[in-house]
C-alpha cells in the first residue's frame, strides 16, 4: 500500500511482496512446529533440517521471484521482512502491548531464577570471588 504513490500500481511489484509475505508466513510456521517438537523430542537435527528447509524455499522464492523482474525480486525481499517487523513492532517499539503482557506462573519462576543467578554472579565478581572459591 505504502509503494502505490512511489510506483503505482505494479503487478509485478505485488507479485513479488505478495510471495515474499506468503513464504515469509510459512516459514514462521515451519520455524514454530519444528521449535515445538525438538523441545518435546530433544531433537537437535530436527532444527538443523528445518533450517536448510526454510532457506530453501527462501532461496526458491527469491530467485523465481527475480525471475519475474528485478522490482518483483525486491518486493520478495520486503515481503521476507513483513512478518519479523511486525513482531518488532508488536514486542520491541509497542511498549504498552510488552508491559501489560501476562506471563505464565512457571516461567516467570524460571525468569526469576535466572534473574538471581545472575545477580549472585555479579556480587561475586565484584567481590573479587570466583565460583571455585565459595
Amino acid at each position: 500500500m505504502i509503494s502505490l504513490p512511489f510506483l503505482g500500481l505494479d503487478v509485478k511489484f505485488g507479485y513479488g511482496l505478495l510471495m515474499g509475505t506468503c513464504i515469509s508466513i510459512v516459514n514462521f510456521n515451519i520455524l514454530a512446529i519444528t521449535l515445538n517438537r525438538a523441545l518435546q523430542n530433544g531433537n537437535k537435527l530436527l532444527v538443523i533440517l528445518s533450517y536448510f528447509l526454510r532457506l530453501a524455499i527462501y532461496g526458491f522464492a527469491l530467485i523465481s521471484a527475480f525471475k519475474v523482474s528485478n522490482q518483483a525480486g525486491l518486493a520478495c525481499i520486503l515481503g521476507f521482512l513483513t512478518v519479523k517487523l511486525a513482531i518488532y513492532y508488536l514486542h520491541g517499539f509497542k511498549a504498552k502491548f510488552s508491559k501489560d503482557r501476562k506471563v505464565r506462573p512457571e516461567v516467570m519462576e524460571q525468569f526469576e531464577k535466572e534473574d538471581r543467578e545472575k545477580e549472585l554472579k555479579k556480587e561475586r565478581r565484584s567481590n573479587g570471588l570466583s565460583e571455585e572459591e565459595e
